[in-house]
């Protein structure tokens, strides 16, 4: 293994790195090689090690979804002190499942509604909503298109935003490439996804909260999405993260 460590080194593998994957391959040279040769080319460790951690639980994640931030974890946690026993909860782009499993385990008498734009993205999300016993309803639909419900009393969403100059502090531009290209950044530009989510929302009339996660993008230019008549409020947790709340009335 010595041998096998020196020579990861030498291809430029950081002592941190060499140390996570030692951990996990043990004294396993052939795991240790292999998952330090898919290191080399900036794969992330979540998809070395099908795991992500978020709200205290690690959720199964591979390349057919965006790994989960901790700091998302800040608007989740300011959603469950306003949600209520009997309210129904829509997770748009719910990805691996994680805000949407985390609410049903919080609060076990919500409602909640998984919608995701990739099938296959679902098919994890399912997994973990199996694994948790979260009893999540998943639909495949175009942000809240193809959802056939009554209103619910909050949507969450955390999509494609913001740009290279945007990042949260958990990102690694380096590791952008591996990650499915529907789940990071929106064609159309910053935040073009949450005006579209908009749209789709004023489209069913919902009487609704949305809160949707807007990180380092400046209020200024949350601003330029919001229709008028709208009521909006842009929360800044901390100096690097943000996420805003529009009530549809």
């Amino acid at each position: 293994m010595e041998e096998t460590i020196k020579e990861y080194k030498e291809k430029g593998i950081t002592d941190a790195d060499i140390k996570t994957l030692h951990t996990h391959s043990g004294s396993d040279v052939g795991v240790f090689r292999r998952l330090a040769q898919r290191r080399l080319f900036n794969e992330p460790f979540a998809y070395l090690f099908n795991k992500a951690k978020f709200l205290g639980n690690d959720f199964y994640v591979d390349r057919r979804v965006y790994i989960p931030n901790s700091e998302t974890e800040q608007m989740v946690e300011a959603l469950f002190k306003e949600i209520k026993n009997g309210d129904t909860v829509v997770d748009v782009g719910c990805g691996s499942g994680a805000i949407a499993v985390s609410i049903k385990l919080r609060v076990p008498q919500v409602t909640v509604f998984g919608v995701e734009l990739d099938p296959t993205a679902l098919e994890v999300a399912r997994h973990n909503a199996d694994f948790f016993k979260a009893k999540v309803q998943f639909v495949e639909s175009l942000y809240v298109d193809d959802l056939g419900i009554s209103a619910p009393e909050y949507v969450i969403a955390d999509l494609p935003y913001g740009d290279k100059d945007h990042l949260l502090d958990t990102n690694n531009e380096q590791e952008i490439p591996h990650l499915p290209p529907v789940s990071f950044w929106h064609p159309a530009g910053s935040l073009a996804a949450y005006q579209e989510l908009i749209a789709s929302i004023l489209k069913k009339k919902w009487k609704t909260v949305l809160f949707f996660e807007t990180g380092k993008v400046e209020k200024e230019q949350v601003a330029k999405i919001i229709p008028p008549g709208l009521q909006w409020e842009y929360v800044q947790t901390t100096p690097n993260y943000s996420f805003t709340k529009i009530h549809f009335s």
